[in-house]
């Protein structure tokens, strides 16, 4: 299949553009293949590409819009024949695609396909090799504190990670994460970060003892510095196989945090067995009592938090067209995630219980506020942006203005998805849709990111699919 496009010059000439594979970029920037020199043109005003589906036409977000056989649209599909202007009076480019711009295989009614092998095998990695390690470290935890004790401890500790997890992932509300993603990190948390880390400890504590014959010094140094480099490398590569190999599912910062903190609370939980049961195994009830009060009441986001850090870099590196920062950014977010979580150990081995919770109300509780403000405005920016993109779509009827209002209200999203309960196919079709309506406005997103950044992106031919999927399930919902 090969398009051409025909620029109409102002003195009746025409200049062709030939497209077959990739994308043909519009506009008045030097570097764009189709160059428009006229002021009334964006910088970067519109893109062509080649799609599964044939060529689509793609608003970058200029400020005189681009029009399709006389009307605006954000994107379209292009056929033979057609004539779009960039902007209402601007100039004008004929379409001529030498076959069918559809292809035959893109059955309308049939579901999008978006993940293949390599992406379902690297959940299905961390989701088994975490359960697998999870479950010997925990075999480990019942030879060490006995059967009764260690089963007490699984159970303080597991008992209140549904609550942990829901608050955490509420921070992601308007874009939820994949159900089968999210349970390979908190597997890979619970498993292998800590099976490897309780190894890098144990060696690192065993040879300072042996070199310094102070066993006190020895847990110190390992709390302070192996722990906090081991542990967050261990959690940290979750994040950065994600970035890597799942990058439709890590749209920005806030997806690297809840990514990174979903790990971490799977971390915390086997470790806390560890602790529980020791406190419990030594001291009895009470004591069990107040490690669950420091570390399950005052700390159950502490993990969470310094992993986030390792998200926040990683997130930043997927937003950034800059390649130096997209390698410099996840190491400067896990240098940071070592830092807290080290303060956070060194606080707990030199003040004691009870300069500990004076630390803990100086120092921690302000940087959390600080972190729990930064995720709220995101979340915040995340739900305007839904809005801002999609009211795009309003005009080409793909959705409506309550469409767009319920997509960036969670109050309204669970409100529509509630009113379904009765019926699981409605149900399941309005999960669906709104997720692919919050897909699309992120695409979008991502698309004017890179056209202002003057580079390209992969979601631009997500944009196609994700609207293809909306009127697929418009009809069931």
């Amino acid at each position: 299949m090969r398009l051409t496009l025909g620029l109409e010059g102002e003195d009746g000439s025409v200049t062709e553009f030939a497209l077959e594979e990739g994308a043909l970029r519009l506009g008045r920037d030097a570097a764009a293949e189709v160059h428009v020199g006229r002021d009334d043109v964006s910088r970067r005003h519109a893109v062509v590409e080649r799609t599964p589906e044939g060529f689509r036409l793609t608003d970058q977000g200029g400020a005189n819009g681009t029009w399709l056989n006389g009307q605006p649209v954000p994107s379209a599909m292009l056929k033979d024949g057609d004539v779009f202007q960039l902007g209402p009076r601007g100039p004008r480019l004929r379409v001529q695609i030498e076959e069918p711009a559809v292809a035959p295989q893109a059955a309308a009614g049939a579901p999008v396909k978006r993940y293949g092998t390599a992406h379902l095998g690297l959940a299905a990695l961390m989701l088994g090799a975490g359960s697998l390690l999870g479950f010997l470290v925990l075999v480990a935890s019942a030879f060490e504190l006995g059967f009764v004790p260690a089963v007490v401890a699984a159970g303080v500790a597991f008992a209140p990670m549904p609550v942990y997890l829901g608050l955490w992932l509420w921070l992601d509300r308007y874009d939820p994460e994949p159900a089968w993603v999210l349970a390979g990190c908190l597997a890979w948390g619970a498993g292998a970060a800590t099976f490897a880390s309780g190894i890098a400890n144990d060696l690192f504590a065993g040879f300072v003892h042996a070199a310094s014959g102070n066993r006190g010094l020895a847990q110190f140094l390992a709390a302070s510095i192996s722990a906090p480099l081991v542990e967050e490398a261990s959690k940290g590569i979750a994040v950065l196989l994600i970035l890597l190999f799942l990058r439709k599912e890590f749209d920005g910062v806030l997806d690297g945090i809840v990514y990174a903190g979903v790990v971490a609370l799977g971390f915390a939980a086997v470790e806390n067995v560890l602790y529980y049961g020791r406190s419990l195994v030594k001291g009895g009830t009470p004591a069990l009592m107040i490690v669950f009060v420091l570390r399950g009441m005052l700390g159950p986001f502490a993990h969470a938090v310094f992993t986030a850090a390792t998200g926040i870099g990683c997130g930043y590196a997927r937003q950034t067209h800059n390649a130096a920062m997209r390698l410099l950014a996840p190491v400067l977010g896990f240098a940071g995630a070592v830092a807290l979580h080290s303060l956070w150990n060194t606080m707990a081995g030199l003040a004691g219980p009870a300069g500990f919770l004076m630390l803990y109300a100086l120092v921690w509780v302000p940087l959390f506020l600080v972190f729990l403000t930064l995720v709220l405005v995101m979340g915040h920016r995340e739900s305007n942006l839904i809005r801002r993109q999609l009211e795009r779509e309003i005009a080409t009827g793909l959705v409506t203005a309550e469409d767009v209002a319920r997509l960036g209200s969670w109050p309204r999203r669970m409100s529509w998805l509630m009113k379904a309960l009765g019926n699981p196919d409605r149900l399941a079709a309005r999960r669906q849709y709104l997720y692919a309506a919050a897909r699309l406005a992120l695409s979008y997103g991502h698309a004017e990111r890179a056209s202002v950044a003057g580079g390209h992106t992969q979601s631009l031919g997500q944009i196609p699919l994700f609207r293809r999927e909306i009127e697929r399930l418009r009809p069931l919902v």
